[in-house]
């Protein structure tokens, strides 16, 4: 596959573009300064604004999926409206571009999956990163409606460690609860991400990304 990796320079999106490459995918890396993306064979580079539709149409042309790791920093500045101002041009030049797949990295916590999580983790969604996952809930409003084949990933809470041996992909719909606050390494979340990309039975669909404990069924006693 041919894959766009939108926010490659970041935790989430870097170790997607590594991972990417390893399975032996085609990798175009849209991204605003080129100079933090080190030269990798397989990998293009190409420079450019999320809010520059004709630019990135013409980046993502040709590509098969396109995976979507942008996010805000906790210390960015108020009003925190990124991902409303930025995911429907991304959506429209994906559309341009005829690219069959996209698949966009929410948050655990982010609108109604809030209601899975335990009490900890509701503190924290409420509070320390409120305004940060209510512009990515009322960004992600707007993809059922674009058109496109999508899904939408929550991972859990990440870090930067090895690879652990086990991740665990489930459909939210699947998922009662995520027990204490589980943590998985970005290598992981990369992981599933790539596999989502090439798969089109989770179009569609909301998915927890989590540790091999880190969640419990519907049906399951909480």
């Amino acid at each position: 596959m041919k894959i766009v990796v939108l926010g490659a320079t970041g935790n989430i999106g870097s170790h997607v573009v590594k991972e990417a490459l390893f399975q032996g995918h085609e990798v175009v890396a849209y991204v605003r300064n080129p100079d933090a993306v080190p030269p990798q064979t397989g990998l293009t580079v190409v420079q450019g604004s999320l809010d520059d539709r004709s630019a990135m149409a013409k980046a993502f042309a040709g590509s098969d999926a396109a995976i979507s790791a942008i996010g805000v920093a906790l210390r960015a500045k108020k009003p925190i409206d990124l991902m409303q101002r930025t995911l429907p041009v991304i959506t429209a030049a994906i559309q341009d571009a005829g690219v069959e797949r996209f698949v966009l990295v929410s948050a655990f916590g982010v609108g109604d999956t809030a209601a899975k999580a335990s009490f900890p983790g509701r503190l924290v969604y409420r509070t320390v990163v409120a305004a940060i996952f209510k512009d990515k809930e009322l960004s992600e409003e707007t993809l059922p409606e674009s058109g496109l084949n999508w899904t939408i990933v929550h991972p859990v809470n990440l870090k930067e460690a090895p690879a652990v041996a086990i991740a665990t992909v489930k459909s939210l719909d699947r998922v009662a609860k995520v027990p204490g606050l589980p943590t998985l390494p970005f290598a992981n979340v990369a992981r599933a991400l790539v596999e989502i990309a090439a798969d089109d039975g989770l179009a569609g669909q909301r998915v927890l990304v989590t540790t091999e404990k880190g969640w419990k069924p519907q049906g399951h006693g909480v």
